[in-house]
């Protein structure tokens, strides 16, 4: 092989490494993605384990008492093709005008959902009293 045909493989040898680079890089940046989150800064639609993290939450409670506080946590996000009831996806539910308002979110449930509640923050589960979990 002549030096011209040399030079001509090491070329496409480096486009094919260059390439590969890129690819790996662009597939780990699009599959990496955020923790899921330890606050829910309101009203609004989250996904448990995507969004944010399960465990017990504690908000401050609904800014206005004449509204009141109402939270669902879901077993199902509901779609246009779903069942028409979206009290058939509650697993547990409440509308409270008490402050503070805590809940517990289990890693089993696909989504919560709250309105006119304020902000959540994950706090330590309290203790049950009995052992074992």
């Amino acid at each position: 092989m002549n030096f011209q045909g040399r030079n001509t493989v090491r070329a496409g040898a480096l486009m094919i490494a260059g390439a590969f680079a890129s690819a790996l890089l662009t597939a780990t940046a699009a599959t990496a993605a955020a923790d899921p989150a330890t606050e829910i800064p309101g009203d609004g639609l989250y996904l448990v384990n995507v969004d944010i993290k399960p465990g017990a939450y504690v908000s401050d409670g609904t800014p206005d008492d004449a509204t009141g506080c109402f939270w669902r946590r879901l077993w199902h996000v509901q779609t246009a093709t779903d069942y028409n009831d979206p009290n058939y996806y509650i697993i547990a539910s409440d509308f409270t005008r008490l402050h503070p308002v805590r809940i517990v979110i289990k890693p089993t449930d696909v989504a919560f959902r709250a309105d006119s509640c304020g902000a959540w923050r994950l706090v330590p589960d309290t203790p049950t009293g009995s052992f074992g979990g």
